[in-house]
């Protein structure tokens, strides 16, 4: 197993290297460093340096989200009857998933040291494997004619050729002790590897791997520590060749055992093991990983989702219901698909990652700052109200205009609104007796509003540079958020008072002592001032996940 502390990254912090947009996520030969390098997800160009138990967490959930989306994904070829679906083909230490076309989208390498590690274990059962063959005192006379060569002939004197046979090598179901010392090194081994997977250790494995700590190691000493990674790999070593040379009967199941230990402690990064262009472990186009992560979340997590362009398995079962133009998706069934362009009677489907439709009406108070004012009007010898409005939030900067609309066509007569220098800050002036009239004309406009609000989220996988500079992937991915927010609002169904929000959820590395403004650790908006001018002329948010959260949320069962 190779040591984590000897790993060298690759963060993509150079925002003009043409390599930085490289979805590869995993380890493969540097074309900078010596030796190899683990390239992280997008993102992630302030994560530290030298941190040992930061980098072990990383490595070991990056592979167990590999292999759910592995397991995901045969699930659906498995579940899938019709033919011309996405295609697997698995082979060696790789899978490789094809489209429709036959086109490759995806290479995922495993990692042999471990693989070889977990499936000796689902493939022998422990009780079984203790039990060994070993040699017995006990003669099978049918059998004597095998052994005549080893048999000692006996002079007495006499010619009955008397012969005398000490052992028969027979099957016999005993504990041996030096093969259960193989076993023992394997439960260790196991034990440990499956602490740092976060799965459940068997009982009998952990029995087993404290016995064998206890005979031969330290308290302290463990296969994942910094401080004690070395000595332990060092210590296995020599018992395991201890235990090679002083067992005498070796039968399929020790070597499956024996193998897959050697592999583990002997297996390192300068391995011949690699796959294309010196990829050892990962996958190719990590937007995939990253789609179903944030759709894995959303369905957890979101109960207001009425489209979603995924297959993602929740409690083992696909969440996608119906099939629009030959791609399975989820749609709810009140929800009528807007999302195609039609041509001489055929449609081509469109397929954003997500819809989410809110109902919940919002506090006017939370969007607007209303200070009324009572004085004295000479000029007409009355009472007036005067009643600055002022936007809080500028998430709702649409609706605000839309009340400043209709205020302005039910203004009493002689009355009017008067906008302030500065921006989004209005004020009315209305006899002191209508002033409840008009707040309640405000609510009443709001809850219009409110009531039907769609929010269409897109999962990108890009880094926050990338966002900020009108460069061609944004300008392209900008025109498609544009073509749903319009097919949204062309849908005969849709609502009179119809609102539309856009946003773009990028991966994004938090240490763990970030503080979030709102309390909620999924992560932050982006600053405005720090987007594309196409993105903030439009509209679209640009919400920076937390990826370690997200990819909880997608590792729980």
């Amino acid at each position: 197993m190779f040591n984590f502390k000897e790993l060298k990254f690759n963060k993509r912090v150079d925002p003009f290297d043409p390599q930085r947009l490289d979805p590869f996520v995993g380890i493969r030969r540097s074309e900078i460093h010596n030796g190899f390098e683990f390239r992280l997800p997008a993102g992630f160009e302030k994560f530290p340096e030298g941190d040992f138990e930061l980098t072990k967490k990383v490595f070991f959930r990056m592979y167990r989200s590999f292999k759910k989306f592995e397991q995901d994904n045969l699930s659906h070829l498995e579940q899938s009857k019709t033919q011309g679906k996405d295609n697997i083909q698995v082979g060696g230490n790789a899978c490789r998933f094809k489209d429709r076309e036959d086109n490759e989208v995806i290479l995922y390498s495993k990692i042999y040291v471990i693989e070889m590690m977990l499936e000796a274990y689902q493939d022998l059962a422990l009780n079984v494997i203790e039990r060994t063959i070993q040699r017995d005192e006990q003669i099978d006379f049918s059998k004597i004619d095998r052994y005549l060569h080893k048999a000692i002939y006996l002079d007495d004197g006499s010619d009955n050729h008397t012969i005398y046979i000490d052992s028969m090598d027979l099957a016999r179901r005993t504990l041996q002790h030096k093969s259960a010392s193989l076993i023992e090194l394997f439960c260790f081994i196991l034990s440990e590897l499956q602490q740092e997977l976060e799965q459940t250790v068997d009982e009998r494995v952990n029995e087993l791997s404290n016995k064998f700590r206890e005979q031969h190691l330290t308290y302290e000493q463990s296969l994942f520590r910094e401080d004690s990674f070395e000595a332990t790999v060092i210590r296995l070593k020599e018992i395991l060749d201890e235990i090679d040379k002083i067992t005498a009967y070796k039968d399929d199941d020790y070597w499956q055992l024996y193998e897959a230990i050697e592999a583990f402690l002997y297996g390192e990064l300068d391995m011949k093991n690699t796959h294309d262009d010196g990829m050892f472990w990962g996958i190719n186009n990590f937007w995939s990983v990253w789609e179903d992560m944030c759709h894995t979340y959303a369905f957890k997590t979101f109960d207001d989702i009425v489209y979603a362009d995924t297959r993602v398995m929740i409690n083992g079962k696909s969440v996608a219901n119906k099939t629009f133009g030959g791609y399975r998706v989820f749609c709810k069934p009140d929800f009528n698909n807007p999302f195609f362009v039609e041509f001489r009677g055929d449609k081509r489907w469109m397929r954003p990652d997500l819809i989410r439709l809110e109902q919940n009406s919002i506090r006017l108070e939370n969007i607007i700052d209303i200070t009324p004012k009572d004085y004295a009007d000479h000029a007409t010898m009355g009472r007036l109200t005067r009643i600055q409005l002022k936007l809080l939030d500028k998430k709702h900067i649409k609706f605000y205009d839309t009340l400043i609309i209709k205020l302005n066509k039910c203004t009493h007569s002689g009355m009017k609104i008067e906008p302030l220098r500065e921006p989004y800050k209005h004020r009315l002036l209305y006899p002191a007796d209508l002033f409840n009239e008009k707040l309640g004309i405000m609510r009443v406009i709001l809850n219009k509003s409110s009531n039907y609000l769609y929010k269409i989220v897109d999962w990108k996988y890009f880094d926050c540079h990338l966002v900020t500079r009108n460069n061609e992937r944004i300008q392209e991915s900008v025109i498609k958020q544009l073509s749903y927010e319009l097919a949204l609002q062309s849908c005969p169904n849709s609502e009179k008072n119809l609102r539309i929000e856009s946003q773009f959820v990028i991966p994004f590395f938090y240490s763990d002592d970030h503080y979030f403004k709102d309390g909620n650790p999924i992560g932050d908006f982006m600053e405005d001032s720090d987007l594309a001018s196409c993105l903030k002329n439009n509209g679209i948010e640009v919400f920076k996940a937390n990826f370690f959260e997200i990819q909880r949320c997608y590792l729980q069962p």
